[in-house]
């Protein structure tokens, strides 16, 4: 599954057309008010394991660095969260 919420443009959660920290993270907080749905359709047919994870992490201003296409600690390391319902 792939929540494209918190890519790249998410400057519309908070009414503009500039991305930021703020901005993904509104767009989190948008995605993670309906992850519940999937886990309740989940524990409906069984037991079930999820991992959510990112691909990468985004510079907003970091060491002045913006984006993603960077050799930078914050674009290297990403969330990662398991959940096994079973």
């Amino acid at each position: 599954m792939n929540v494209s919420a918190t890519h790249v443009p998410h400057g519309h959660y908070l009414g503009t057309s500039v991305d930021s920290a703020a901005s993904q993270a509104a767009a989190l907080a948008y995605a993670d008010a309906h992850v519940g749905r999937l886990f309740d359709g989940l524990s409906a047919r069984g037991p079930w394991l999820v991992i959510m994870c990112a691909d990468h992490g985004d510079a907003y201003g970091e060491a002045g660095y913006h984006g993603r296409g960077i050799a930078h600690p914050v674009v290297w390391n990403v969330p990662f969260a398991a959940w096994v319902q079973g």
